[in-house]
């Protein structure tokens, strides 16, 4: 989550918030007590019109969404999908406001996840969807020493097929090519991927 998201007490007034807003480039206000327990979100399109003495705490609505410090990344993307906005506030046991998450968090969950900021091989292989099947692949991989950094699957075009997509640290595409075809596994696509990782 992002830890730096400006936060304001609900008792600031409007047209210093507004300042604020602009210099940082919000989109959404989010607003707490003065013990810090989260009290209310605006969008700043929604308060264009608004009486710039008024305090924060009269035009912030209660949020509907919001996630828990021990949510699961993936929690936290339903939540954004379901609330229509761009960002969530977060919160710990208290109700206290420790940061935001939003959709760009979530994408940078999804590089960590599938390791696509890592240099190596991206493997796509078609599969019949039963026990075992994947676990064949993952040990041809194992014998031939190749690390797996990340794997992920997806229903298939046909019924009773799964899209597998598996990323190795091995760059070496034809020598992954070669130990698949060997133990007849067929795949549909295998490129090698530069990894974007600082």
């Amino acid at each position: 989550m992002n830890r730096t998201y400006p936060i304001f007490k609900e008792s600031e007034l409007l047209g210093s918030v507004l300042e604020k807003v602009r210099e940082y480039g919000l989109s959404t206000i989010i607003t707490t007590t003065q013990n810090g327990r989260l009290s209310g979100i605006v969008s700043v399109d929604e308060i264009d019109s608004e009486d710039y003495t008024k305090e924060l705490a009269e035009i912030v609505r209660e949020p509907a969404f919001y996630c828990t410090e021990s949510d699961f990344i993936e929690d936290a993307a339903l939540m954004l999908i379901e609330s229509h906005d761009y960002l969530l506030p977060v919160v710990d046991e208290e109700f206290v406001v420790t940061g935001v998450i939003s959709v760009f968090e979530i994408l940078e969950g999804l590089m960590e996840f599938t390791a696509m900021d890592k240099p190596g091989a991206r493997i796509s292989i078609c599969m019949v969807d039963k026990p075992g099947a994947l676990r064949d692949v993952v040990d041809f991989l194992a014998e031939k020493e190749i690390n797996i950094l990340s794997i992920i699957t997806a229903s298939g075009d046909s019924e009773g097929t799964k899209r597998v997509v598996i990323r190795t640290d091995e760059t070496d595409i034809q020598y992954i090519a070669g130990i698949l075809e060997e133990n007849g596994i067929s795949f549909e696509t295998i490129s090698e991927e530069e990894g974007f990782g600082a």
